[in-house]
Parts: structure tokens; sequence; C-alpha cells
């Protein structure tokens, strides 16, 4: 199987396991909304049938209950998501709500249905001479997300289908140089060092032909200055070892003893694989093989033995020794470097990235559930505090200049219902404002600065925000709101200051936070002593966004944070 139909048939499996991915993705979303959408319509439902019955209740003159309700259903017709029953006290079936005739032609498969449908849900109403009786029915809902689901396949095939043709074409195109390489690697394998590779037009293939070039020059090189090489290399800092053609080592230099411990006479007519862990040994063959065939190692990162028995990382240059009369590889000379602190430098910078990348995602996944229970609050929680309302307020209707007690205790539950809106709403602005979602940043927090200006009037709190702030992107405006918040947070718990700054404004394509307070400041040389989780949470969200965060503070002189993100980013 060629490359070009291994790659097309992997972008094609690609992008089948991504529509895959997306159909399951959506279906779910499909479940969940379907659920909320059914929950929400049976509890309007429920409220407006509640709200027919209680005014029949209240007025007797319109008739009886049961007659009342089923005028009322035969005018309402079919409900949303909802199927309606009335039957009179000895069971007969007074009304039925009609099916509905959305997508009559629309059969969704019984799975599709299946996994879809919300579990039934069943609400019973007794009311005068009569029973009312309330069934989920989310078939119009199920069918609708079928409709869209089956489109949206259609057009995900449609379009598999052509880019598969397009990838082919282009793969094709692409990757013509490839012979020509191949057919250059195999002379120069064979030991035609001399074979030289053209320039291409695609710059990812010109540079491997001027790479490739530069090492076949390279290798010519290396064969010719061997010599010179051995005559120098005493002094280089790398180890120098030669080995013979029996792989016994004839070369060792200060460099090799310094490194490895072995003294020149310790190791001089020794196998090679003194200095090679066991479990490297065919790695170790294998690199000699390559060299026997006239081919160099560079820089090939591995590890080797010390006199005391540690293991320690080296980097490794070999290139085959070759005999000018005979042309025939009469040994090989290798250069090692100890790269243990390199290893460890990177190794380190790789599991700071990933805490950093762990802290991003995590930070995303707070941010989302907050978002998530604010709107849980908002919607469920407002809903009960507004029925309660207005169901105290019908109590005070009803017993207005009736009974003064009942009257007294409904304006009480009034009133408590707004204090829980009032606290539900603080709460909600603490978890996600609404405004930054509605309004943008710039308008957050003016907001969130003139609510700590309300609470807090002994302190003068000076906001400046720049133009065009509203269009920096989800990460930007959350992680921004939150160091904002964090640091009046911690200023107002910590800093006693009288007056606080606030400037926020982009210049040359930064954007900049400086946040400054007259308080009793800190000594900063604290801060790696101490778990100050709040300014290394604000300096951790500054870092996910490649930006720079500085802090000075003197004891009684104020703070002074000042935050640098790139927008480019």
């Amino acid at each position: 199987m060629t490359l070009r139909l291994r790659l097309n048939i992997l972008i094609s499996m690609i992008m089948m396991l991504f529509i895959i991915v997306l159909s399951i993705v959506l279906i779910l979303a499909s479940k969940q909304s379907i659920e909320e959408g059914v929950e929400g319509a049976n509890k309007v439902t429920l409220q407006l049938l509640d709200s027919v019955i209680m005014s029949s209740v209240q007025n007797p003159e319109w008739g009886d209950t049961h007659i009342v309700m089923q005028r009322f259903l035969e005018d309402l017709g079919h409900v949303r998501s909802n199927r309606i029953s009335l039957y009179d006290l000895q069971g007969n079936l007074l009304y039925k709500s009609p099916p509905s005739t959305y997508r009559l032609n629309t059969s969704p498969p019984a799975w599709f249905v299946r996994f879809l449908a919300p579990p039934p849900d069943v609400s019973s109403r007794l009311i005068r001479f009569g029973r009312l009786i309330l069934e989920t029915n989310p078939v119009g809902t199920i069918k609708e997300a079928w409709v869209e689901m089956s489109r949206l396949f259609y057009i995900a095939i449609i379009f598999l289908v052509a880019l598969n043709i397009f990838v082919y074409f282009l793969l094709g195109k692409w990757l013509q140089p490839i012979n020509p390489m191949l057919r250059a690697i195999e002379k120069m394998g064979s030991g035609m060092l001399d074979i030289r590779l053209p320039q291409f037009q695609l710059p990812e293939f010109n540079s491997i032909s001027n790479n490739f070039n530069k090492m076949g020059s390279s290798l010519e090189e290396n064969i010719k200055e061997n010599q010179r090489l051995a005559s120098i290399a005493e002094q280089t800092a790398d180890a120098i070892i030669m080995h013979d053609k029996n792989l016994k080592i004839s070369f060792w230099n200060h460099s090799a003893e310094t490194i490895f411990g072995y003294k020149r006479s310790e190791v001089i007519g020794k196998s090679a694989g003194l200095i090679v862990p066991e479990k490297l040994k065919k790695e170790f063959l294998d690199n000699l093989s390559n060299i026997k065939k006239r081919q160099s190692i560079n820089n090939y990162e591995t590890k080797r033995l010390t006199k005391k028995g540690d293991l320690i990382d080296v980097s490794i240059s070999a290139s085959p020794l070759i005999d000018k009369k005979t042309k025939k590889v009469v040994g090989d000379i290798v250069s090692m470097r100890d790269i243990s602190e390199k290893i460890l430098a990177k190794q380190s910078q790789k599991e700071l990235r990933q805490n950093r990348e762990l802290t991003a995602i995590i930070q995303g996944h707070i941010e989302d559930e907050r978002r998530s229970l604010a709107r849980e609050l908002h919607d469920e929680l407002g809903q009960y505090v507004s029925a309660v309302k207005i169901f105290a307020q019908n109590i005070i209707n009803r017993s207005k200049g009736k009974d003064k007690d009942i009257e007294e205790s409904a304006l009480s539950v009034t009133s408590a219902a707004n204090q829980i809106y009032d606290g539900m709403h603080s709460i909600i602005r603490q978890l996600r404002p609404g405004s930054l979602d509605n309004l943008g940043l710039s308008e957050t927090i003016k907001d969130m600065a003139s609510n700590w200006r309300s609470q807090h009037p002994s302190i003068q709190i000076d906001l400046f925000v720049g133009k065009n702030l509203d269009h920096l992107g989800e990460a930007i405006n959350i992680n921004i709101y939150r160091i904002i918040q964090e640091a009046m947070n911690n200023c107002l718990k910590h800093a006693r200051a009288h007056n606080i700054s606030i400037n926020l404004d982009h210049k040359d394509k930064y954007l900049t936070l400086i946040f400054n307070d007259d308080g009793v400041g800190f000594d900063t040389n604290l801060l790696t002593k101490s778990k100050q989780f709040g300014l290394i949470g604000m300096k951790e969200r500054v870092k996910s966004l490649s930006g720079m965060f500085s802090i000075k503070s003197t004891p009684t002189k104020g703070t002074l944070i000042n935050i640098s993100i790139p927008l480019d980013n």
C-alpha cells in the first residue's frame, strides 16, 4: 500500500471518527435538551391547569369544575410535549388532547426514540366531579431532533467524499519528490556519498534536500578529517572513544575518564560493551551495524554506565573509520556528551508546561460549572421564588380588609421572597456575572466596581477601562475578571486601604492591567515561604495566557500589581 493511499485512508478515518464523535455529542445534547424542554413544558402546563382549577373553584357560577376544565381543554387543543386526559368520577373519558400533526411523515428509528425519550412522567389532579391526567409526550421534539441529525449526517457524508477526492489529488501532487529522495537515500546507503538531491518547490521537501546534501558533504569531510580529529580529540570536552574492527577500545581521552570514571589503562583493549547497559545491548549492536555500513550517527540520545554503576544520559555521534588504501571499515570513532542536566531541564520544562495546561483545563471546567450552577439557580430557584411571591400576593389581595393577621403574614412571605431573590442574584453574580456574556468585559468590570463602591463607601475606588475591550475572547475575559475580583477581595480583606486604582487598557497589541492600593502592604519575600493561593492563582492565570505578572509591595506603602498579556496569542 502506497504512502499516498495510507495518508488518504488515515485522513478518512480521522474524519469518520470526528463525525461519529460529533454525532454522539449532538445526540447527548439533544437528549438533555429534550429532557429539560419536556420537564419545563410539563411544569408550565401543570401551573396553567392548576390556575384554571383554582379559578373554577373561586367562581362556582361558571359551573362544575370538570365541565369548566373540559371547555378549557377543548379550546386549548394540542399542548406540545404533553398528553392531557379528563375523566369523570365513574372513569368515563370526557376529553383527550388531540395528537400532534407536526412531521407526521417522520418516523425516527426505535433506538433513537428509546435513547432520547425521557422517563415518563404522569401527574394527576382530582377535581370536582372528575380527574385530570397529565402525561409527558416528547414525540414531536424527538422527530425534530431526528430530522436535524439526518440532515447533518448527509452533509457530513457528502463533505467526507469530496474531501477524500480532493486530498487524494493533492497528495499525489505533493508526494512526487519522494521518489528521487528514496533513490538518493538508497545510493548513499550503498556508499555513494557524493549523491545529491535537486531543489524542490515545496519548502519542507526543499529543506530535506538541503539537509540531505549537507549530510552528504559532512560525511565526506568527516572521512577526510578522521586523522586530524584524532590528534585534537584529547583536548575536547566530549568523551572521544575509538574502537577497532573487533569492537575493542583503542582510544580513550581524558574527558571519557572524567565522565565514566575509568582510567585509560583500565579500558584499553576491553570490549566496547563495557559501558553499555544490558537492556540497551540490542540498540548498541544495531548502531554498530549501521556504522559498519559506513553510516554515521549524529546526536543520538541514549544512556551509558559509569564505573560506579550509575546510568547517565549521553548524546552520541559516531562515524566509521575507513582505511584510505583498502577503503574498508577498520573501526569507528565515537563522541559522547553528558546531557544529564539538559534532559533534566527538558523534563522540568515539560512538567511545568503540563501543570499549567492542567491548571488551565481545571479553571475552564470550574468556570463551566459556575456558569451551569448560575443558570440552574436562575432558572429553577428563580421560578419557585417568583411563584411564592405570586401566591403571597394573591393571599394579600384576598385577605385585604378581611383578616389582618393573614395579610401581615403574606406581606412577610413577600418580603422574605424578595430577600431570597436578591440573595440569589448576588450569588449568581459571584458565580458567573451575566453581564460578562451579555454586555462584555468593560461593562462587567464597571458594574463590579459600582457594587464595591456601594458596599464600601469609605474607600475611594478609581477605575479606568480603555476602549475596544469587548472582543478579547472568553479566555481573556473570564481570567481578567477573576484576577481583578481576587485582587480586590485581597485588598478589602487585608490591605486596609483608603484608595484603590484599577487601570485596564491595551497598548501595542498588549492588554495591561495595573492594580494599585495605598494599604498596609507586605513583604514579597514571604510569598515563597507561605501558601498565598490567591496570588498564585492570579499568576497562573496570567501565565496560562502567555502573559507577564509582577507584584511590588512594601510594608505600610501599599501594593502594585502589574499584568501584561499579548492579545495576538
